[in-house]
């Protein structure tokens, strides 16, 4: 009888602590939504969307959320600089984590892992601003694939571009900081680095993106990296219908092309910034100015 009654408490004490990690990612969620100190602008931002709800953010796979006992509260933080985390600007920043394993509901049958902060959506003509840091021990997992965000519809086509780090799956360089467009939208899914894996380790890398997201020819998709203009993508910028989404994390795909178990992936993000104009993203603070940015072109 004791022994029995020892399971049940250890059976409730195991649903327990899988319901308080569930609890965790969700409010940590809800704070970083809040938190003038890591993201700024979206409070004004107004899109129902088909869910019915304005500007929703959220984590996903959503299935890990649901998963029992939970996902541990590894995957999405709040960190402080007082306790020794790379911080942008100010005392905090978002630390995401993906272990081998983390994969949840569709993830596990398609050879994938992932974390991702899903923020909804974009529409129209948009400024994006993010500061994303490599701790000096990031695991590459090339040939495997990780995504380090998208911007991504909120359907089933392919994301429209996405970040990663490595080049083109048939290539031989893994590390870094890339860009690739889909051909959905007129591009060619081959990537283009934007910064080398030596320049993301360690440090703080600003990424700002303006784009008029549209199906028409008259699209653009720029990015700047540490203030200078490094990509430009012309025409179409979504497929007619779609809505952007734009995602932050690390999403690992193709995971059945290195042997063993795939390693422990950490980055971090600060500084995440919405706007309908660059001069109200408020960059002076990280060193920019608006007028240098969009007087640049690409020779």
């Amino acid at each position: 009888m004791k022994k029995l009654l020892g399971i049940v408490v250890l059976g409730l004490l195991f649903c327990s602590n899988g319901f308080a990690d569930v609890k965790d990612v969700k409010n940590v969620l809800k704070k970083i939504k809040s938190n003038k100190d890591i993201s700024t602008g979206f409070k004004k931002f107004r899109d129902s969307g088909e869910d019915g709800k304005t500007n929703n953010w959220r984590v996903t796979p959503s299935a890990m959320l649901k998963s029992k006992p939970g996902p541990g509260k590894h995957v999405l933080q709040i960190v402080k600089k007082s306790d020794g985390h790379p911080v942008r600007l100010g005392k905090e920043s978002i630390r995401i984590e993906v272990r081998n394993g983390d994969a949840w509901g569709w993830d596990v049958k398609k050879d994938r892992e992932r974390v991702e902060l899903i923020i909804c959506c974009a529409s129209k003509t948009t400024w994006n601003a993010w500061s994303i840091y490599y701790p000096n021990d990031f695991n590459v997992i090339f040939p495997a694939k990780a995504a380090m965000g998208q911007f991504h519809n909120d359907g089933g086509n392919p994301p429209a571009f996405m970040f990663q780090n490595q080049g083109h799956p048939r290539g031989s360089e893994g590390g870094g900081y890339w860009i690739e467009a889909d051909e959905t939208i007129g591009s060619n899914n081959m990537p283009i680095k934007l910064l080398d894996k030596n320049e993301v380790l360690g440090k703080w890398n600003d990424v700002l993106v303006n784009a008029k997201w549209t199906h028409k020819k008259d699209g653009f998709f720029k990015i700047w990296i540490n203030g200078k203009l490094s990509y430009e993508h012309k025409g179409m910028t979504q497929i007619k219908g779609d809505r952007q989404e734009h995602h932050l994390g690390v999403y690992r795909s193709y995971l059945s092309r290195r042997p063993g178990p795939t390693p422990t992936q950490i980055v971090y993000y600060d500084e995440i910034r919405y706007a309908k104009s660059c001069k109200k993203l408020k960059i002076e603070d990280l060193g920019y100015l608006c007028k240098d940015l969009e007087s640049q072109s690409l020779k």
